[in-house]
């Protein structure tokens, strides 16, 4: 893929910048499959299990930062043109279906905090109704009806 017009110096910031697309893509991919696992609905997505794939995702996600971090700076030093396009569309596309899976997994997260926060509520308001129940053993005691005395 490279061309012979290209400085010296150039035809290796390419080479480099390919293989770290191509590195950054193969991590974004993961990730990727990593959301689609969590999305699917295969029945093995219990807590531990979900606490798995987050973290996974979560140190993925600051590798991957820390690499773009070095693809960006490599990236810098060249020129536009020669840039591989199809390589920062595909990792371009990649990062879009992260993004939406991002997106409807915050979803349904705020979904399952706000029933948990209304359920919540519910228990809360039935314990006050149930605080005001008290035994009494002696009723006269409590300014009860019954007296004890004769």
């Amino acid at each position: 893929m490279t061309n012979m017009t290209e400085p010296l110096p150039q035809q290796q910031t390419r080479k480099e910048v390919d293989t770290l697309l191509q590195c950054s893509i193969k991590r974004y991919e993961y990730i990727l499959t990593l959301f689609a696992a969590i999305n699917s609905n295969s029945g093995d997505n219990n807590l531990a299990t979900l606490d798995i794939k987050g973290t996974e995702i979560l140190q993925l996600q600051e590798q991957a930062a820390l690499a773009d971090h070095t693809l960006i700076t490599k990236m810098k030093e060249m020129h536009p043109a020669w840039l591989d396009h199809s390589l920062l569309s595909k990792r371009q596309d990649i990062m879009h279906q992260i993004l939406t899976h991002t997106h409807s997994l915050l979803s349904a997260a705020n979904n399952i905090r706000s029933l948990l926060a209304h359920e919540l509520k519910e228990i809360q308001d039935g314990q006050a109704a149930l605080n005001g129940y008290h035994r009494q053993t002696n009723p006269s005691q409590y300014g009860g009806i019954i007296n004890d005395s004769h």
